[in-house]
């Protein structure tokens, strides 16, 4: 079963993550520096298809393992994954100009999903040594008013762009799905930067971006209302 594949993959790519010690407090910029490196660009589509969905991605194993949300990888024609997938590194300057930020390209295969859950295992295919690996943490360390930092690619942004905010509170089995548990947060998210990580200020991933909310009832404008996957709902 898909869920079971899932867990049983992450199991294994993650136990290195859960047994890592405690770290110091850094800046944005100081996570920024630390981090970026970790976060990818994932690009997918049907083969020979003209338009592609788009989303963020943390390396979470040396073996080019990354996590995502499975809404970015999936066709929402058939609900499987998109047969062609591509990832692409931080150049060591990001400049604005697409031809020089995006020319450390991979392919990459999809390893197991699930599709309640809203998470996708890639695995790159013959990536570069001494990739950054994102180190999974422990969201119970963490609650509303604490501060955290997602990187991304969010529409008509910049790439592996950095935002802040604060968690504003936390549901349980969010929307109904068993063990689907979520930060709701203010840290700025928008369109691209689904499946990229959400870090506390010790520069673990707490977190999966996964979704925003923008209109209420009668059409009405929501700000700041984010969220983000606990980083629990991988390791489970």
């Amino acid at each position: 079963m898909k869920g079971s594949c899932f867990t049983t993959a992450v199991a294994a790519t993650v136990l290195v993550a859960m047994l890592g010690t405690a770290a110091a407090r850094m800046t944005p910029r100081q996570i920024y520096k630390t981090k970026a490196d970790g976060v990818v660009l994932i690009v997918a589509a049907p083969k020979g298809a003209s338009s592609a969905s788009a989303g963020s991605g943390s390396i979470i194993a040396p073996d080019g393992t990354i996590v995502t949300n499975f809404h970015v990888v999936m066709n929402p024609d058939t609900r499987r994954p998109f047969e062609s997938i591509h990832v692409f590194l931080k150049p060591r300057k990001v400049t604005g100009d697409m031809n020089k930020d995006l020319t450390r390209h991979y392919t990459a295969r999809v390893l197991a999903w699930d599709e309640a859950l809203d998470l996708a295992l890639l695995r790159m295919d013959r990536p570069p040594r001494n990739l950054t690996v994102i180190t999974l943490g422990n969201p119970d360390d963490v609650g509303p008013g604490d501060e955290t930092m997602a990187i991304g690619h969010p529409e008509q942004g910049g790439l592996w762009t950095i935002t802040t905010g604060v968690i504003g509170t936390e549901f349980e089995n969010f929307k109904g799905v068993p063990g689907k548990h979520v930060f709701q947060i203010e840290t700025s998210l928008n369109r691209g930067n689904s499946g990229g990580p959400l870090f506390d200020v010790r520069g673990y991933q707490i977190g999966v971006n996964t979704a925003i909310a923008r209109k209420g009832a009668g059409g009405v404008a929501i700000t700041g209302v984010n969220f983000a996957l606990k980083s629990s709902v991988v390791k489970e």
